[in-house]
């Protein structure tokens, strides 16, 4: 009788970091989210403006809603002049080191905001990459 192994492989560059299941949708990222020539990356950590409905990168220290971690952006984009809509993560396990956090956070803080917000979104360390 055979037995079949299975071997997973490890891409340190992933942005998902388990097995956790992955739901996302298209949200609007406000105009002037990022700065020309520079999109938002794949990865990058959003907050909803709760004045506006749009979702810009999530900083810790403003007071308009943005500052509670909400969604994970899921491919480039480029909000530079123009709102623009696509598509972000509202359920997922991700790698902190991967992820386009601003300074304002760290992964243990933001970890801390998740669990007080009840998100579905878990940031986890996967080590040093490099």
């Amino acid at each position: 009788m055979g037995t079949s192994n299975v071997y997973a492989s490890y891409d340190p560059t992933a942005l998902f970091a388990g097995a956790f299941p992955v739901r996302h949708r298209p949200v609007t990222v406000a105009s002037g989210s990022n700065a020309a020539g520079a999109p938002l990356k794949r990865g990058t950590l959003l907050g909803r403006v709760a004045a506006t409905d749009k979702y810009v990168p999530c900083v810790a220290t403003v007071n308009d809603g943005s500052q509670v971690p909400a969604a994970v952006l899921a491919a480039d984009l480029d909000a530079s002049v123009a709102d623009a809509v696509g598509p972000a993560y509202f359920e997922g396990e991700f790698a902190g080191e991967i992820m386009t956090i601003d300074a304002s956070w760290t992964i243990q803080t933001l970890q801390a905001s998740l669990r007080q917000n009840k998100a579905d979104l878990y940031v986890r360390t996967v080590g040093v990459l490099g």
